[in-house]
């Protein structure tokens, strides 16, 4: 375990009195609840299990709800298991702990968790719904933001947690691509490299090891690209025919929509999935040229500039169809 109570801290100052306070309320409770967003992406698992690992170490009891669906990919995961899909309204924590949830909304399946709830995110778009709120949009993961938690209270890191803050980074980053990679980034990886990551082996694990049936779908999806606004624009789409085709939504392919992104000479890029349950959902990436949170919060959705995403119910065709024109118009294509 590396002890982080010598170490300098890298986080902004501001954030120094929510930190500290955050640090006081898991040492004085006993009994915690850890969520996470529906869908859960390398951040929102990483950090759940951060916590799950931070929490047994100091002899607390916790436990971790999450809708899911826990896609295939994350099974390398140490105490993946640990995560419950089925929100047990018995359980009474005296704190509970939402992180990488935009809006409170983000975790659902009828969980109406208790106590004192402590909002832990990174997206700008963060209504502040919690009773103790720490919103940095500067930092890349929360992933990133659990370890300035830990640096504060002093606590060792032990290898599973900066396994999985390191994953939480890493997916966040996209391999440390995106434009919210900063030097603090790198700082807080070589740190939890010193404490037992390894970037190998996580990398593997987590972008090399998709299902035949993933790369199938993924196969359909790039077969079917639309461009459009002069090459600038592409979408295209994932259908519940599809899906079912492939054995289901656990063999999603990890980071497409950030694939398509990739083309030379696309801006904006938009992968849709139509919904079982009817409706939409939509992952959303861009340059840094143009916003995508303003594409996603006419749908009701939001995140950050260049990557966000929305969930919507209703008709698909026609949430598709306003999605598709919103991004054109904000994009002021022909």
């Amino acid at each position: 375990m590396q002890n982080t109570a010598s170490l300098p801290a890298l986080y902004p100052a501001k954030f120094e009195e929510v930190i500290a306070e955050i640090g006081e309320i898991i040492r004085r409770h006993q009994r915690f609840l850890v969520c996470g967003h529906v869908r859960p992406d390398g951040d929102c698992i990483g950090s759940q299990l951060a916590l799950y690992f931070l929490l047994t170490q100091m002899g607390k009891t916790v436990r971790l709800y999450n809708s899911g669906p826990i896609l295939d990919y994350f099974s390398f995961i140490p105490a993946i298991k640990k995560i419950e899909t089925t929100f047990d309204k018995s359980y009474k924590p005296e704190v509970s702990i939402f992180v990488d949830c935009g809006a409170e909304d983000r975790v659902t399946g009828n969980a109406t968790p208790s106590g004192i709830l402590v909002n832990i995110d990174h997206h700008k778009s963060n209504g502040h719904f919690g009773d103790i709120n720490y919103i940095d949009p500067d930092a890349t993961a929360v992933g990133e933001q659990l370890f300035h938690i830990l640096m504060a209270m002093g606590e060792p890191i032990s290898r599973d947690m900066a396994t999985c803050m390191y994953l939480a980074i890493l997916a966040d980053s996209g391999s440390f691509r995106y434009s919210n990679t900063t030097s603090t980034t790198f700082a807080v990886a070589s740190r939890l490299v010193e404490a037992g990551a390894e970037p190998e082996a996580i990398a593997q694990a987590f972008f090399e090891n998709k299902t035949p049936q993933s790369v199938r779908l993924e196969a359909q999806v790039l077969a079917n690209l639309r461009f459009e606004c002069g090459g600038k624009f592409v979408w295209s789409e994932i259908t519940q025919k599809m899906y079912k085709a492939a054995g289901g939504e656990k063999n999603e392919p990890e980071g497409l929509v950030g694939r398509m992104r990739a083309i030379r000479g696309v801006e904006v890029a938009i992968l849709i999935h139509e919904m079982p349950e009817e409706g939409m959902r939509a992952g959303l990436r861009s340059r840094s040229a143009v916003d995508v949170s303003l594409i996603a919060a006419e749908l009701s959705g939001g995140g950050h500039p260049n990557a966000s995403g929305c969930y919507i119910k209703g008709d698909y065709v026609a949430l598709k169809g306003k999605l598709l024109s919103t991004a054109r118009r904000l994009m002021q294509c022909p």
